[in-house]
């Protein structure tokens, strides 16, 4: 994702960095682990290797994010370049910098693009989280920081991305590295999230026409059956970096010393 974080700094002339002095969410500390990814790519088996990390204990809200665009104007609805949003960006706030009162403001802000996730997470001296480091804490429930084995939370994560997922339910305990959201009723951008599109010179050429969709992103997964994770690769497939959505939001990460 250089080209494109580098495009919104020349557009911007690197005032998107500016640091918000306000206290953001809360990190946690991630330790390195390994794990098996439900993601396949070309040439490996799936197995990942994750360095230690802190990530935002939840996805940064509504107003963490007025906050924001209120200290960089550019961000504005109807400020920021079509080039880095499209006509989505924010639609569902009253005002260019305020969501209004009919808005939760401690709910995961939405309708925002990856371009002005990363513009976010740099402000707070911090970045997008790689889809490893996303899986890698996903996999835990409030106990095991592995539960990907037990069918009957798996079942659970199949709402994920609707009202009726598990860590949207009031109540909901964070999970065993003391996160959040991670299976909420709004999905996260990640910093990679382009690297799980697939290459078409790759492909096999008795695939045919299925491989011209976003669900032919499956084709590369590791477990067909974890469904809650290909549900998510096929819509951040189908993004463009400018492209935003109504349960679409993020978090932010950074990375150990």
């Amino acid at each position: 994702m250089f080209a494109t974080s580098t495009l919104a700094s020349l557009l911007f002339g690197g005032a998107l960095l500016a640091t918000l002095p306000a206290a953001q969410a809360d990190f946690v500390a991630i330790p390195a682990g390994e794990y098996r990814s439900t993601v396949r790519y070309e040439g490996d088996d799936g197995n990942r290797r994750v360095a230690a990390f802190a990530l935002s204990a939840r996805a940064v809200t509504v107003s963490e994010f007025e906050a924001f665009v209120r200290a960089h104007p550019q961000w504005r609805r109807g400020d920021a370049p079509a080039l880095l949003v499209d006509s989505g960006y924010l639609a569902n706030w009253s005002d260019a910098d305020d969501a209004g009162d009919s808005i939760d403001k401690e709910a995961p802000v939405t309708h925002v693009s990856w371009f002005a996730a990363d513009a976010y997470c740099k402000s707070i001296d911090a970045r997008l989280p790689d889809w490893a480091e996303w899986e890698y804490v996903a996999a835990a429930d409030a106990s095991r920081l592995d539960a990907r084995d037990d069918p009957a939370w798996r079942a659970h994560t199949f709402d994920d991305g609707t009202r009726r997922a598990m860590d949207a339910r009031s109540g909901a305990a964070p999970n065993a590295y003391g996160v959040s959201g991670m299976h909420g009723a709004v999905w996260e951008w990640v910093g990679d999230y382009a690297t799980l599109l697939g290459d078409a010179d790759k492909r096999a050429s008795d695939d045919g026409d299925r491989l011209q969709f976003c669900g032919a992103t499956g084709l590369s997964f590791a477990n067909r059956d974890d469904y809650a994770v290909l549900k998510r690769v096929a819509l951040l497939s189908a993004m463009e970096p400018r492209s935003t959505l109504g349960n679409l939001g993020f978090r932010c990460a950074r990375t150990s010393p």
